[in-house]
């Protein structure tokens, strides 16, 4: 099992097993560029344009034929080999398309789009990259210089051509929008038994126990056997076979909003996609969750109060003129939750509260908000009020720190001269007086 791959704040994804051949991903990109000693052989044509199975025959031969003359370890033979690889591999995909009518490589097939399983698979381009793909059926590398395969719009799943009539996994993005929201209780486990022994999404056999080193040794003595091993899965709680579970991690969802834990755990291949479509979807309501966590998270308790400043002057953006005609809001404003729904949290505001990148754009964006509010804009300064307690000529607004808001009348006061007066706002007693008056009115007219 190896450990690099594409690796994230939030999620990151390995391969089961090394599945990229003899090439190591951390040669220079300089090797894949034609050697110039190379450059009179024109095998590169042999990719560049649709050959024949005839004449990618010819190539592999004649390449064959340059890894024998060329130097061990020289850099002839390291692009020899590759291209080799890339040649044989063509070869396949060719003899494929002469037996399969639906094969992408026949231009009258119409397969550059396919729906399985909820999964909307594009057809993608055969374009060299650096980087390694894995098919996520058969955990096999993507030689998308030369493979026809397909990725999904919604979870980013993957997979060769071949594998399609094969795919058993549900696209993240429908069980995502059927469940509605996450699995809050921390690896809910309940063991092999319950699975009958089996693999959770192929239901492959998984074996109680693996010996040690039969990952290395088992392989050389014995292989024919499939050795496979159970893997736990720590946000759904089921086992897994290597080919589900390559190891990934990612935070899970039950540990940050209980212990506020977001250290990565291994998590399955569809596990891993489910958390990556809902990474930045605002299912969390800490409020109602755990609300103590507030208190104890100091960065947390900043961020909701930001996030409530940002809701307050929302109100005064969202009507004014000047404000939408230079799209404020929305300029300012990466995640619409963050200002609409101030009690909901994604799974990515977390992560972003603890590393301290999310109160920072806060600060940031509050600093625009209220220069365009207090400063910039008549029309908002226009709709400030004045304390009825102190009678000074500070303009408040109801998202002021030092303000206070009644929840009888509205009205908007220091917090300061509000504590002072008992809590008894002058305008509720005001009005308590005028309809006191127009009782004794009532009283006098009937008598």
């Amino acid at each position: 099992m190896c450990d690099t791959g594409e690796q994230s704040t939030l999620l990151a994804s390995t391969p089961s097993s090394s599945t990229s051949g003899c090439l190591s991903n951390d040669e220079s990109s300089d090797d894949h560029l034609l050697p110039s000693s190379l450059a009179a052989e024109e095998l590169q044509l042999a990719l560049n344009k649709e050959a024949t199975e005839e004449e990618l025959q010819k190539a592999i031969n004649r390449c064959k034929d340059l890894v024998l003359e060329s130097s061990q370890c020289s850099l002839e033979r390291k692009w020899l080999v590759r291209h080799l690889i890339e040649l044989r591999l063509r070869l396949q995909e060719c003899r494929e398309a002469m037996v399969d009518p639906q094969h992408p490589r026949n231009k009258s097939s119409g397969v550059s789009r396919r729906t399985v399983r909820g999964h909307h698979l594009n057809l993608q381009p055969l374009l060299r990259s650096t980087s390694s793909k894995y098919c996520d059926h058969c955990t096999g590398t993507i030689w998308s210089v030369v493979q026809a395969w397909y990725e999904c719009e919604d979870c980013g799943y993957a997979c060769h051509h071949k594998c399609l009539s094969q795919i058993i996994r549900e696209c993240a993005h429908v069980v995502a929008s059927e469940r509605g929201g996450y699995e809050l209780e921390i690896c809910p486990e309940e063991g092999l038994s319950a699975q009958k022994y089996l693999c959770a999404e192929c239901g492959s056999p998984l074996p109680l126990t693996v010996p040690k080193g039969i990952s290395c040794l088992g392989r050389l003595l014995f292989p024919d056997k499939e050795w496979t091993e159970a893997r736990r899965c720590d946000y759904s709680g089921l086992y897994y076979c290597t080919a589900c579970h390559w190891g990934s991690s990612a935070v899970v969802p039950a540990r940050v909003v209980h212990n506020w834990d977001l250290t990565p755990q291994p998590v399955s291949q569809a596990s891993l996609q489910q958390l990556r479509v809902t990474a930045n979807r605002p299912l969390l309501n800490l409020e109602k969750l755990n609300p103590r966590l507030f208190s104890f998270v100091h960065e947390l308790s900043l961020v909701r109060r930001l996030r409530q400043e940002l809701y307050g002057m929302r109100k005064y953006l969202s009507v004014c003129r000047n404000a939408n005609e230079d799209h404020l809001l929305w300029k300012y404003v990466e995640a619409p939750h963050l200002i609409e729904t101030p009690e909901l949290y994604s799974l990515q505001d977390l992560v972003d509260t603890h590393s301290g990148e999310l109160p920072s754009k806060l600060h940031t964006t509050i600093d625009v908000f209220t220069k365009h509010i207090k400063v910039n804009c008549e029309i908002c300064r226009g709709r400030g009020h004045i304390c009825e307690i102190c009678s000074n000529d500070e303009v408040l607004f109801p998202f002021d720190a030092a303000a206070v808001i009644c929840n009888e009348c509205n009205a908007v006061l220091h917090k300061s001269c509000f504590n002072r007066k008992n809590n008894r706002c002058p305008k509720c007693v005001r009005l308590e007086h005028r309809k006191e008056q127009q009782l004794d009115e009532i009283d006098k007219i009937e008598e």
